[in-house]
């Protein structure tokens, strides 16, 4: 899809600054109609410098390009020259721009001009995937929070332009724990599952080194099923999704551990780990193997993955479960963020240790990454923490999305903050966990059969007094709106919604 944005300017000579509002993936064409003849200096860019201008040494993977084009006088007609991406690393091969492109393109915000006198058009052509703009909507009482929203849903639909869940500009690949991020926030904003669909069967095909990333494609090929309704597709996938819960990695005692080409990650860039103790045998990973087994039982009925789940269980709880609260290897004392969230999480924790890990996940804030916010949010809402959910969605710090906003980003960041992350990009979607933490936790929107044929209602507003949602599924928008403390629910043809264990059909019911 391609979108055309026009910005007449006039040119007298001196530094001309065009703001497109927001960065997207574009080229950029230029009309000029100059005085008389001579050399413009164009450049584009996602930052600005303190002055105002293009900052024309932004850092790691943020965009700045820059070309001289000789211009004669009177009308002229050009297009700036993109140089062809490339990926730092050299085995990563970049998922290739839409054919429609018709050549290079880059993510860019501002166009910046110099030289000349006369007058210009800016033609930027965005490329975008098939999105319904209208499909998804939220509104609350709170604006912040408004802001994160749409700043999340535009994430959406900004960098599904290559067709696949790419990981960010820097490398322009799919990752597993991108595509779990992604997809959930493209499922909450429109109900397309294609590209959903391409980036599993790709990274089936092309598997990542993370551990913990192998371990989340069961939960990938779930939550596909429960929004598509494509089951074809997902026993297609079924057999391939065995080698991905990582048995083969299992020692006697039943956990698992690196081996050959795949490495414990816990969260990253590696400052964000709240001082991750790691060892041979690490709590995180071994918590996201319980959980990709629990998922292919649902997936499959076998009951092997039902057995083998309880057994890994109480193989981390009686190796690393020490006063109460879980550590990060069996030789550690240390308890991190990371450790408790996905011991709460992942169904590792029992009712004795949920209010000391509880603490732990208040004291520590957000103490991980963009990526970790996704599993922290979701615990704090599994384990009814919605106060500090909401505080942690609409804080002001360094780990925060108003942060991402404030230095000007349209598309969430790789990471909180450039100093956080040196190399960082700002087109990394596994940023924009609120794109679905507000739909499926806030408001609690979940289906539970495939297709959204059942869904659950289950919102925790915390200290909001109002708000509106409207999830799109393939049978019909589902809206669930909130005020002077009731619902009212609207249900679309062939589904069926339960909100405290009571059953509603198609229509408009007040909760």
């Amino acid at each position: 899809m391609i979108h055309i944005s026009e910005k007449p300017i006039l040119l007298a000579g001196v530094p001309s600054l065009t703001d497109f509002g927001l960065d997207a993936y574009a080229t950029l064409e230029l009309e000029t109609n100059l005085v008389r003849e001579t050399e413009l200096e164009i450049v584009l860019g996602e930052v600005l410098a303190p002055g105002g201008a293009i900052n024309r040494e932004p850092g790691g993977f943020r965009t700045v390009r820059s070309m001289r084009k000789h211009c004669p006088a009177g009308k002229y007609r050009f297009r700036f020259e993109l140089p062809q991406h490339k990926s730092p690393y050299l085995h990563t091969v970049s998922i290739p721009v839409p054919a429609e492109a018709e050549g290079e393109i880059v993510p860019f915000r501002y166009v910046e001009i110099s030289g000349g006198e006369g007058r210009a058009v800016l033609r930027r052509h965005e490329f975008f995937p098939e999105f319904n703009d209208e499909a998804a909507h939220f509104e609350c009482s709170d604006a912040g929070l408004n802001r994160i929203w749409d700043f999340c849903k535009y994430t959406m639909k900004a960098t599904g332009v290559f067709g696949i869940y790419i990981d960010g500009e820097r490398e322009r690949k799919p990752y597993e724990g991108d595509a779990y991020i992604n997809q959930l926030g493209h499922f909450c904003c429109d109900a397309n599952y294609m590209i959903a669909r391409d980036t599993i069967d790709y990274l089936l095909e092309h598997p990542t080194w993370p551990t913990e990333w192998h371990l989340l494609m069961p939960l990938v090929v779930r939550d596909y099923l429960l929004y598509s309704g494509d089951a074809a597709s997902a026993g297609r996938w079924r057999p391939a999704l065995k080698e991905r819960t990582l048995l083969h990695h299992a020692g006697d005692d039943l956990l698992i551990r690196e081996q050959n080409d795949i490495r414990d990650i816990v969260d990253w860039p590696q400052c964000e780990r709240d001082n991750y103790e790691f060892g041979q045998v690490n709590l995180v990973p071994n918590c996201y193997h319980h959980q990709a087994l629990s998922v292919m039982y649902e997936l499959s009925g076998d009951d092997f993955y039902r057995r083998r789940a309880a057994q890994v269980r109480e193989a981390i709880r009686r190796t690393m479960l020490k006063n109460g609260v879980f550590v990060d290897n069996p030789e550690s004392s240390h308890v991190s963020l990371h450790g408790a969230m996905f011991a709460m999480l992942f169904d590792i924790a029992g009712p004795d240790e949920i209010p000391a890990l509880t603490a732990i996940l208040r004291a520590r804030g957000m103490a991980c990454s963009v990526y970790g916010a996704q599993f922290l949010l979701e615990t704090c809402y599994k384990w009814d923490m919605a106060d500090h959910a909401l505080n942690l969605m609409t804080a002001t710090g360094l780990r925060s999305w108003h942060n991402m906003l404030d230095k000007g980003a349209t598309i969430t960041m790789e990471a909180w903050d450039d100093s956080l992350k040196p190399n960082q990009d700002w087109n990394h979607a596994w940023g924009a966990a609120p794109a679905n933490i507000v739909t499926r936790e806030l408001c609690g929107i979940k289906p539970t059969a495939p297709g959204f044929t059942a869904f659950q209602v289950r919102p925790q507003p915390g200290g909001l007094t109002s708000f509106n949602m409207r999830q799109p599924t393939i049978h019909g928008a589902i809206e669930l709106e909130y005020r002077n403390g009731g619902y009212l629910l609207t249900v679309p043809r062939n589904c069926t919604g339960t909100f405290n264990a009571r059953e509603y059909g198609p229509g408009t019911h007040r909760l």
